[in-house]
């Protein structure tokens, strides 16, 4: 209400001439009650139908004008519900597809070499940056199968902008910084690590994460996680 400006009583809007627009993101998260209502939708339908919330105080009808909704959701599951027909009735609905799988690759494969060759780096390491394009659709892939948004894991949603962070984080890498090739492979764990395993709040996505991240040293790259980080044992040197 701070935000709005008092056109005559009991009517509010944003400055004359103007529109607000309000986004609201995963409107379809909020939990079904007893009888399979989401109260925070059933709220704004009652302002979309009716341009009206009440005053607290008094229960005086407030009425604002000139503002429009978009939202946003993703399908049905993992915590996310199916939102009414007496809703959805108020939008256009736009729903846009996913990158397939040998689309991504190709778009981050190029960055990569192109980042690579441009930066001189040795050629066997070309091999390992396609390799990390890989691997991370198959941990992206991985994360949305298993870690799926719940009230209480409302963050466990990953898109495009996670991939490109883990892809984008291994580029920040200079060749004078690399021993070996296990260098630009404990670079990829760190991204992924940072992107993924640091948003997981319970120990046993944690785990199952840890588990993932060995399968995918052991398919993508032939190695060991324990080998690759043998230097981290306490008395290596």
């Amino acid at each position: 209400m701070a935000k709005l400006d008092k056109r005559r009583k009991g009517v509010f809007g944003p400055p004359m001439g103007k529109k607000y627009l309000i986004f609201i993101d995963d409107v379809n998260m909020p939990a079904l009650e007893q009888f399979g209502a989401q109260p925070p939708v059933e709220l704004l339908r009652q302002f979309m139908d009716h341009k009206k919330w009440y005053d607290l105080k008094d229960t005086s009808g407030i009425k604002l004008v000139d503002i429009q909704v978009i939202t946003a959701m993703g399908p049905p599951g993992g915590g996310r519900n199916a939102v009414t027909s007496r809703f959805l009735r108020h939008f256009n609905i736009f729903s846009i597809n996913s990158f397939s799988d040998e689309t991504m690759v190709r778009i981050f494969s190029i960055m990569v070499a192109f980042y690579l060759k441009n930066n001189e780096f040795p050629p066997e390491y070309f091999t390992i940056g396609s390799q990390t394009v890989t691997a991370t659709m198959d941990v992206y892939k991985q994360a949305m199968e298993n870690l799926l948004p719940t009230p209480a894991k409302s963050h466990y949603t990953f898109n495009l902008r996670d991939f490109s962070r883990v892809i984008q984080g291994c580029l920040l890498v200079k060749s004078k910084s690399l021993e070996n090739k296990r260098t630009m492979i404990r670079l990829f764990v760190h991204e992924v690590f940072r992107v993924f395993y640091d948003r997981l709040v319970d120990d046993k996505d944690r785990a199952w994460f840890y588990q993932l991240m060995t399968k995918i040293l052991k398919d993508h790259f032939n190695e060991a996680f324990n080998m690759v980080f043998d230097h981290l044992k306490q008395g290596s040197k």
